[in-house]
């Protein structure tokens, strides 16, 4: 009488026959068109092992058969192909001042886009209105759902799924993944806005480095990093958190509580808010004149007097970007990851910025490391925290990425 298969070795072919699932449809998504020989030999599979495979997937519908091959002297292959639309994803963006959503392929690829105004909600308003986003979303739904990935600014804990504190949306310990999966009923994926751009970055954008840092530039500053191919979230799920880091002595008061943080300092808003104030102090000169009447100084406006070689305007990017090189310089210091890259509005005043920050940050680390650091803008920089939603999809729904 044969003896039952113990749970461990059921379970290590399940994780077999799954990995190898993942492998030959890895290879399928990187490669394009395809035959199964050629799966074969770049997975390690056996011909039979792969057959059995794309024969799952061409009954799932996400991969099809999509001509001829050249023929090498016998029967010409059959090539095999992704089905870009046979699934959906649903990527959401929830940042400070709008919601925004979008429905992805499974090239990342938006087909619908979304967003609504947060107009000050916090709390369960603020849920109802992530709730509203993907209600609004299914409308347009014309495939199957592979799943739903968010963005939220804040200490996310990405594992259990939790909001631990999104201090403007009045988030704490908020169990958004569960909430979510409960109510429309197919897995959901979580993590930070910035580790999200970051593995935007990562994954769509031009450079096959296995490690970046990400700094995402906006009313805040925050930053995603990507060590071995994997977002690093850190231990109380802060990684990242340069924006409250001070770098200014006996600088202003942050919303932290702590005082001369970055972002009071180079963020957008800080930027704007300076300024606002040189505007106001000499309304003859060119930030002034470009001011119209109680009309607060745009980012618009600034760019617009950095690019008419305006002293004052320049300045106060010039010093944004040093002092952003200065945390620059604390994560090449404690990383040495070769690529650091910026995103976020500072991408339109082009060198102005980023040659303060490569500056700053090569007087302030050693010259070795300083010469084998790239600091450049993101070469993703629209749409990075939906694009990195759909990333996480997947990474997390196919293995694929």
């Amino acid at each position: 009488m044969a003896r039952p298969q113990s749970p461990t070795k059921k379970a290590t072919r399940q994780y077999t026959k799954q990995h190898n699932a993942r492998l030959v449809l890895k290879t399928i998504y990187e490669a394009g068109n395809i035959s199964r020989a050629d799966l074969a030999r770049l997975t390690g599979l056996t011909r039979a092992t792969v057959s059995n495979i794309v024969a799952g997937f061409l009954d799932e519908g996400i991969v099809a058969e999509t001509g001829y091959g050249p023929s090498l002297g016998g029967k010409p292959p059959i090539m095999l192909n992704i089905v870009e639309n046979a699934r959906q994803l649903i990527c959401l963006d929830l940042g400070n001042e709008q919601f925004t959503g979008a429905l992805a392929n499974l090239r990342g690829h938006f087909e619908k886009q979304i967003s609504l105004p947060v107009n000050g909600r916090t709390a369960q308003t603020a849920l109802s209105l992530v709730y509203e986003l993907v209600e609004q979303l299914l409308r347009h739904v014309t495939a199957p759902v592979l799943g739903l990935a968010l963005g939220s600014p804040g200490l996310i804990d990405a594992e259990a799924g939790l909001v631990k504190q999104s201090v403007n949306l009045d988030w704490h310990d908020l169990p958004l993944q569960q909430l979510l999966a409960d109510r429309f009923h197919f897995p959901v994926y979580m993590a930070n806005d910035s580790d999200l751009a970051a593995l935007a970055e990562y994954s769509f954008g031009n450079d096959d480095t296995r490690n970046l840092v990400l700094i995402k530039m906006g009313q805040g500053i925050g930053s995603g990093i990507v060590l071995n191919g994997r977002i690093f979230h850190g231990e109380g799920f802060g990684a990242g958190e340069i924006g409250h880091v001070s770098v200014v002595a006996n600088g202003e008061l942050c919303s932290c509580g702590n005082y001369g943080c970055l972002e009071t300092v180079a963020s957008v808003r800080a930027m704007l808010r300076q300024a606002e104030a040189i505007a106001q102090e000499k309304s003859d000169g060119l930030l002034g004149r470009l001011r119209l009447a109680d009309t607060p100084v745009t980012w618009e406006i600034l760019r617009q007097a950095c690019q008419q070689e305006d002293t004052d305007a320049r300045q106060i990017v010039t010093r944004a970007g040093e002092l952003l090189g200065v945390a620059v310089a604390n994560l090449v210091g404690i990383l040495n990851v070769n690529r650091i890259v910026i995103a976020g509005n500072v991408v339109q005043t082009g060198d102005l910025f980023i040659g303060a920050v490569q500056s700053s940050m090569q007087k302030r680390v050693l010259p070795r490391l300083a010469a084998g650091t790239a600091v450049q803008y993101a070469t993703t920089q629209s749409n990075l925290v939906l694009l990195g939603a759909s990333a996480l999809i997947l990474s997390q729904g196919l293995g694929v990425i």
